[in-house]
């Protein structure tokens, strides 16, 4: 940012030529390298932070220099995943206002997108305007790009053969209204007991009916494919902090449990089961630190 404001743009250039070599070297034939470089970054961070959506995890602590070149997932401090599907969840014991929350995480990571874009505009054309107007222009398909990963993806975990937005809307709306557990539902789904998750089921039935005739005829090869994308085993919180207590006190049985179960989060195993439960009712409110 120093060589950036003091008109020096050596090292700027020098860091994104290294950026260019190491993760996007397809960039380095570009019309314009530089403004291909934020194109790729775009691109890898929609489809990564829409894979984060889908699986209910939360980064915790999106600034922007935990938002990576690479397109790749760092910083696991503060991070946790989603039991009770709420888009205002937060763990991070710093986000007091709920910047980095579930359900803010696209908006952030776009705004994060935009300060790597001030950052390359000496790079992207020695015309301040229509440097400005270039990247502008890539980081408006942002919002299509993260949309196209995420609906494609919702509509593998529903089972459906193309993606359905307002299906998908309104399942996550009674998840959220009934305190439905995000990862339990997907996988009770394909099994056929969903309903069973539903303190009042009749809107989930009204709901699968309308779901029932968009789905393929081959149910078993539909199920089979929901279970591919959706993870029965996830690091529960209460399971992490399980993990770390019995950790300090000598005691890695927990932990290297939890790695065998998360390790192949899709297949289910016996003897797992308690991998598979949220953290009991009336549990303490989970939270998480930076250096965790």
């Amino acid at each position: 940012q120093y060589a950036a404001a003091s008109g020096d743009h050596t090292l700027l250039r020098a860091l994104a030529d290294y950026a260019i070599a190491r993760h996007y070297p397809e960039a380095a034939d570009a019309p314009n390298r530089y403004l291909d470089l934020y194109r790729r970054v775009v691109g890898a961070q929609a489809s990564l932070v829409a894979r984060w959506m889908l699986v209910g995890f939360v980064h915790g602590v999106m600034n922007t220099d935990n938002t990576t070149i690479s397109g790749e997932t760092i910083d696991y401090g503060p991070c946790a995943f989603m039991d009770t599907f709420d888009p205002a969840t937060v763990f991070s014991s710093i986000d007091d206002d709920g910047r980095y929350a579930y359900g803010n995480q696209p908006r952030i990571l776009q705004w994060n997108l935009a300060r790597l874009a001030e950052t390359l505009l000496p790079l992207i054309d020695d015309d301040s305007e229509a440097a400005v107007d270039a990247a502008t222009e890539v980081l408006s398909g942002f919002a299509g790009a993260y949309e196209r990963h995420w609906a494609e993806g919702m509509a593998a975990k529903l089972g459906l053969a193309a993606p359905d937005r307002e299906l998908t809307d309104d399942i996550l709306k009674l998840m959220r209204l009934q305190k439905v557990d995000f990862t339990q539902f997907f996988r009770a789904l394909s099994a056929g007991t969903a309903r069973t998750l539903f303190t009042e089921p009749e809107p989930f039935d009204a709901w699968s009916a309308r779901r029932e005739v968009l789905l393929p005829a081959d149910w078993a090869a539909v199920a089979a494919a929901m279970d591919r994308v959706n993870p029965v085993y996830i690091p529960r919180n209460h399971r992490v902090e399980e993990a770390l207590a019995k950790a300090t006190k000598g005691d890695m049985g927990p932990f290297h449990r939890l790695v065998d179960a998360v390790s192949c989060p899709f297949d289910e195993r016996p003897g797992l089961e308690d991998y598979t439960r949220p953290a009991p009712m009336g549990s303490a409110p989970y939270i998480t630190y930076c250096g965790t």
